[in-house]
């Protein structure tokens, strides 16, 4: 038996998805009020999607929904900052110790793959929208062994309320030749099979990318 696909679905990770861009590159700022009669016009869906996408964007923690204002962009300030990121302190580090011994060459040949194309975004300054994106699908080549899907969601979940405030650190004056010696070095590290070494360094680079973006918190 044949059905079509759930197209309804699709529109709304569309409009989740452009959303979630928007909020991320800051240009929704905190405070910024998303208002379902005009995004569903400028989107040109209905509000029905519309709202199941404000819905989604709340559970991530990225926006608030009150009563006759629609959905507000959630501002983070540095208490709940240092919640996050200790936990994907405690994630990330969990999850490399559980990989590091199952990566093969291939996953780290992708993780420099994954590095060669973030370090030529950001030093180059070039699609600054993709920046957070490409560190993402950089660190992710070390979670991946793991083979912890589950995990991984809620990690991202975590990353997706850090992001806008990372770009941010990422445009700091040497902070991209930073970012791109702790990366090189974490490839290096899982390449020897030192786990110890790598999960240290994870936790440096993390709680170095939190001190960073603390004058940007509210």
């Amino acid at each position: 038996m044949s059905f079509s696909p759930f197209r309804r679905n699709t529109v709304v990770d569309n409009v989740f998805q452009e959303l979630k861009k928007r909020i991320i590159s800051n240009e929704y700022e905190a405070g910024f009020q998303l208002r379902q009669d005009s995004l569903a016009n400028e989107l040109g869906v209905s509000r029905i999607p519309l709202r199941e996408a404000l819905l989604r964007l709340e559970a991530e923690g990225l926006i608030e929904i009150v009563a006759h204002k629609g959905g507000v962009v959630r501002s983070l300030s540095q208490k709940e900052a240092a919640e996050l990121f200790n936990l994907r302190i405690l994630i990330e580090c969990d999850l490399m110790k559980q990989a590091v011994p199952k990566m093969s060459d291939d996953d780290l040949d992708q993780a420099e793959v994954a590095l060669k194309k973030f370090d030529k975004m950001v030093i180059s300054g070039e699609n600054i929208d993709n920046w957070t994106k490409l560190n993402w699908d950089f660190h992710y080549q070390f979670y991946k062994p793991a083979d912890q899907p589950n995990t991984i969601k809620i990690l991202q979940m975590l990353h997706s309320n850090t992001d806008r405030y990372i770009r941010q650190q990422l445009l700091e004056e040497g902070a991209p030749e930073r970012a791109h010696e702790e990366h090189n070095e974490l490839i290096e590290l899982c390449r020897k099979g030192d786990v110890d070494g790598a999960c240290l360094l994870l936790k440096q680079h993390i709680n170095a990318t939190f001190e960073q973006i603390k004058p940007h918190l509210s």
